[in-house]
C-alpha cells in the first residue's frame, strides 16, 4: 500500500529525560503516554483530548501498557514489582501489586494479540499471566553477561507469538535473538554487524509481513539493507541484501526505522544539511522515497511510533502526531499530474501496423506516468470494444486510475449481461480512492444497474468483503439522489440487499459461535457448577422474537 502523510499537529509538551515511552490503548485512536516516573495520561490522537490521568507516588520504571486479555493496565515500579488497576480508577494507589525476585525491564502488548508479555533484565520473555502465576521461579538467562537489553518487540510470526529482543555489550556490540514464546520455532543469534567492519549502524528495526521476518538496517554508507530471518537457505553475509541508498536523512546521526504497512518503512533523522528533522517513507514495492516531511528540531534519540494510521514523533519537546492513510500502490500518485500537459488537439487518420506500433513505442518512452498511458490504452479498447483486451490489461496491470475504472464501469452498465466477465474482473479491484469521480461520471440509471448486478452477483457467494465494499461505495456515492428519487424499486433494492448482508453476517457469526462451543468440548473445559442432580453441558441458545 502507499502511504500519504497529513498534516502533523501537537498532542502535547514531553520532557525527554523523564519520558518513558508510548504503547496501546483499548481504542485503536487512543494511546498510553508515561510522561514520567510518576504520571501516566491517556489521548484520544484525532481529537487530542486527555481520556484518562493516573498519578503515583511509586517510581515506573517502564511505559504502561494495557492488556486487553484482563481489560486491566499494568505498569512494571523500581523493576522488581507489577502494578495492575482498572481503567475506572482515578488513582494508581488502588492497584493490586504483585512482587518479583527477578528485574523486569519492559511489558509488551499489541491490538491483534490476546494478552502481554514480560521481558525480563536477563532477556526471559513470558506471557505475563503466567509470569504472576510463577513469580518466584528462575528463569534462564537469554543474553550474556555484561549485556543490556536495547529493544524488545511482540512479533506474529505464521500466527505465533515471538519476541524479538536486541542486546548490547560493554564493545557496543548488538545482538538480536528471537525468543519464541511457544515451542514452534528455534531461537536466532544473530549479531548485527558490517562486514568491512567500518560502517556504523544507525537504526534498525523488524519488518513483519504474514510469511516472513526481516531484519532492516540503515547505516553509515547511507544505504538500506534487507536481512530475512528463518529463511529456508540461511546465509551468513550479514547486513544481507542491498535495497536502496536513502539520501534525504544525515548518515552520521542515529535514524529510528519502524514499519508502518507490508510495503512502506519510515526513517526518522536528522536533515543532511541544518538543524531540522526529516521524515522519510520508503516502499518496497516501487524500492524509491515516496513521501518526505520536514521538522525544524532534531531531537536525539529521533524517538518515533505507529499506532493505527497515526505516526507519532518527538521534536524538540513536543510530542507531534502525523495521520496517514494507506492507498492501493498507483505510481501515478507520486506524479504531479499538473505537470503534464494536456494537448486537446488532434487529427483523425488511418494507421497501418508499423506506424502504429512505432506510436505506441513512442508513447512507452515518453514522460507520461503509467496510469496516464493506461488511460489512453484503456479508452482505445472500450471504443473499439476489446472486452478481451480491457480484462488482460485488468489483471496484469494494477496502477490504473480511478477516472479509467470508472470509465470501465460506465461502459459495462451498459449492458451487464454481455460485459459480466469484465465487471467481474474490475470489482477484484480495491474500491476507488477518490469516489468524487464516481458521481460525476456515472449517471444515477447506470449506478442502480451496477447496483443491481452487485446484488446479485453477492447472492451467488457466501460472502465477498470487496463486492460489498463496492455496493457500499455505490449506496455512498448516490445517497442523496436515491433519498431524492421516491422509487419504490429503488428501496425495494436497498432493503433486499440489507437483509441479504444481515442474514450472511448473522450465518458467520453463528459458523463462529459454533466454532467456539465445538472447541470448548473438545478440549472439555466447559465449567459446570456443582450440584445435587447430574448437569448436561450440551446446550443450546436460541433467540426468540416475542414482539
Amino acid at each position: 500500500m502507499m502511504i500519504k502523510l497529513d498534516t502533523s499537529y501537537s498532542l502535547g509538551s514531553i520532557i525527554e529525560p523523564n519520558f518513558l515511552g508510548i504503547s496501546n490503548d483499548a481504542e485503536p485512536d487512543n494511546v498510553i503516554v508515561t510522561l514520567s516516573k510518576n504520571m501516566v495520561t491517556c489521548f484520544h490522537m484525532p481529537s487530542q483530548n486527555q481520556v484518562h490521568c493516573w498519578s503515583s507516588s511509586d517510581k515506573l520504571s517502564s511505559g504502561v501498557i494495557f492488556d486487553p486479555l484482563t481489560n486491566c493496565y499494568y505498569g512494571v515500579f523500581n523493576y522488581t514489582r507489577i502494578g495492575k488497576w482498572l481503567r475506572s480508577s482515578l488513582m494508581m494507589k488502588d492497584m493490586k501489586k504483585f512482587n518479583f525476585t527477578a528485574k523486569i525491564i519492559k511489558l509488551l502488548t499489541r491490538l491483534d494479540y490476546k494478552g502481554a508479555v514480560a521481558v525480563f533484565e536477563n532477556g526471559h520473555c513470558e506471557c505475563l499471566k503466567e509470569a504472576i502465576g510463577n513469580r518466584k521461579k528462575i528463569r534462564d538467562a537469554v543474553i550474556n553477561d555484561g549485556e543490556t537489553i536495547e529493544l524488545a518487540k511482540l512479533c506474529i510470526f505464521r500466527t505465533k507469538a515471538i519476541c524479538i529482543i536486541v542486546s548490547v555489550d560493554e564493545k557496543n556490540i548488538k545482538t538480536l535473538r528471537s525468543v519464541p514464546l511457544e515451542d514452534t520455532f528455534l531461537p536466532i543469534n544473530l549479531q548485527i554487524s558490517f562486514k568491512n567492519k567500518t560502517d556504523k549502524l544507525l537504526g534498525y528495526c523488524v519488518r513483519e509481513n504474514s510469511g516472513s521476518l526481516t531484519v532492516l538496517t540503515f547505516w553509515s554508507n547511507g544505504y538500506l539493507y534487507s536481512n530475512e530471518l528463518y529463511a529456508e537457505t540461511n546465509s551468513n553475509d550479514f547486513p544481507g541484501k542491498q535495497l536502496t541508498e536513502i539520501t534525504l536523512v544525515n548518515s552520521k546521526k542515529q535514524v529510528t526505522l519502524i514499519q508502518l504497512s507490508s510495503d512502506c518503512i519510515g526513517l526518522y533523522g536528522a536533515e543532511p544539511k541544518g538543524d531540522g528533522a526529516a521524515l522519510v517513507i520508503y516502499n518496497f514495492h516501487y524500492n524509491m522515497v515516496v513521501a518526505v516531511q520536514h521538522f525544524k528540531i532534531y531531537t536525539n534519540p529521533p524517538n518515533l511510533w505507529c499506532f493505527g494510521n497515526h505516526l507519532l514523533l518527538v521534536t524538540g519537546q513536543n510530542l507531534a502526531v502525523i495521520p496517514f492513510t494507506c492507498e492501493r500502490n498507483n505510481l501515478s500518485l507520486l506524479m504531479d499530474n499538473n505537470l503534464i500537459k494536456i494537448n486537446d488537439k488532434y487529427e483523425e487518420t488511418e494507421w497501418d501496423s508499423y506506424a502504429k506500433q512505432k506510436c505506441v513505442d513512442t508513447i512507452s518512452t515518453s514522460a507520461l506516468s503509467q496510469s496516464k498511458l493506461n488511460e489512453m490504452i484503456i479508452t482505445d479498447h472500450i471504443n473499439n470494444k476489446k472486452d478481451k483486451s480491457l480484462i488482460r490489461l485488468l489483471i496484469e496491470n494494477n496502477d490504473i486510475s480511478d477516472t479509467s475504472l470508472v470509465e470501465i464501469l460506465s461502459y459495462c452498465s451498459l449492458n451487464v449481461t454481455k460485459h459480466s466477465n469484465l465487471l467481474l474482473k474490475l470489482f477484484a479491484y480495491p474500491p476507488l480512492n477518490k469516489p468524487s469521480c464516481l458521481r460525476r461520471q456515472l449517471p444515477f440509471e447506470n449506478m442502480l444497474t451496477i447496483l443491481n448486478t452487485l446484488y446479485s452477483l453477492m447472492k451467488e457467494k457466501l460472502i465477498e468483503e470487496r463486492l460489498v465494499d463496492w455496493m457500499t461505495l455505490m449506496i455512498d456515492c448516490s445517497f442523496q439522489q436515491i433519498l431524492l428519487s421516491n422509487d419504490p424499486n429503488v428501496l425495494e433494492l436497498i432493503i433486499k440487499i440489507q437483509k441479504d448482508i444481515n442474514s450472511k453476517c448473522d450465518y458467520v457469526e453463528s459458523v463462529y459461535n459454533t466454532k467456539n462451543t465445538l472447541r470448548v468440548i473438545k478440549s472439555k473445559n466447559v465449567n459446570s457448577k456443582k450440584r445435587d442432580g447430574p448437569v448436561n453441558n450440551l446446550y443450546k441458545i436460541e433467540t426468540i422474537n416475542l414482539y
